[in-house]
């Protein structure tokens, strides 16, 4: 019974092996038809479609930015200066160009431009005192001069800023808040202003000549006290001094403006 057991034993066994086998070959059969039907290859295409595919697939993709600024470059088109709207003339433009053209012109006559204010300060001076009015007229123009004047010899930077530049021991020059330019080409127009307001009566205001000049220098005192002790307590001029050690050399001149 037991030798009878053993062999029923056994030949379970090798029923069972031969089936797990019989279903590895039939799941590999499977697969392998799978894959014979995927790796089936497509025919080439003709040389016909070759040649009529387009040339844009071609060409290499450029970022966004390239290609914007590409696009910008090849259109004749003008862009719109006015996104929001239609571009509409500016009557403007012709005499704000042909200003800028003579104000580049006058910049290298620095020494001619101020002897011209002074002969126009002069001039409006000499007119005021000989017909005795419009002083108010004077007066606020010497008030909107000396405020420019002001701004000239301050500094373009803040008082914070002004702090951190005093421990450092690198070379700065001075930043106006006003450059020279404009605060002759202001001055001159005020003064010109000025003296055709001259002409209009209406505008002659009756006030005491000799109180509004002593107003003014009280205030030229006052306000330059407090600009000098501004100057003390942050440590600077209001010029730009030679670097030491820079170039010295004879007949050497700065060619620069300040504009």
């Amino acid at each position: 019974l037991r030798v009878r057991a053993n062999v029923l034993a056994s030949a379970g066994t090798c029923v069972r092996e031969r089936e797990r086998s019989r279903r590895m070959a039939m799941r590999r059969a499977s697969m392998e038809e799978g894959k014979t039907a995927h790796d089936v290859e497509e025919p080439p295409p003709a040389m016909e479609d070759v040649v009529e595919e387009p040339l844009v697939e071609q060409q290499v993709k450029l970022p966004q930015s390239e290609a914007i600024m590409q696009a910008i470059i090849r259109s004749s088109k003008p862009l719109p200066m006015n996104p929001g709207g239609p571009d509409l003339p500016n009557p403007c433009a012709w005499p704000t160009r042909v200003l800028q053209q003579v104000s580049d012109r006058l910049v290298p006559w620095r020494w001619c431009r101020w002897i011209a204010l002074a002969i126009f300060v002069g001039a409006l001076t000499a007119r005021v005192v000989l017909i005795e009015r419009q002083f108010f007229v004077a007066y606020v123009l010497a008030i909107y001069i000396f405020q420019q004047f002001l701004l000239f010899i301050s500094p373009a930077i803040d008082d914070d800023e002004l702090h951190t530049m005093e421990s450092g021991g690198e070379f700065r020059p001075f930043v106006r808040a006003l450059s020279e330019f404009l605060l002759w080409q202001r001055s001159f127009c005020s003064t010109g202003a000025a003296l055709l307001a001259t002409f209009a009566d209406f505008l002659d205001v009756d006030v005491d000549g000799h109180a509004l000049v002593m107003y003014f220098v009280l205030l030229f005192f006052y306000t330059m006290r407090q600009q000098i002790q501004h100057m003390i307590k942050y440590r600077y001029v209001p010029w730009s001094g030679s670097k030491k050690g820079s170039n010295k050399e004879k007949g050497k001149k700065d060619e620069t403006y300040d504009v």
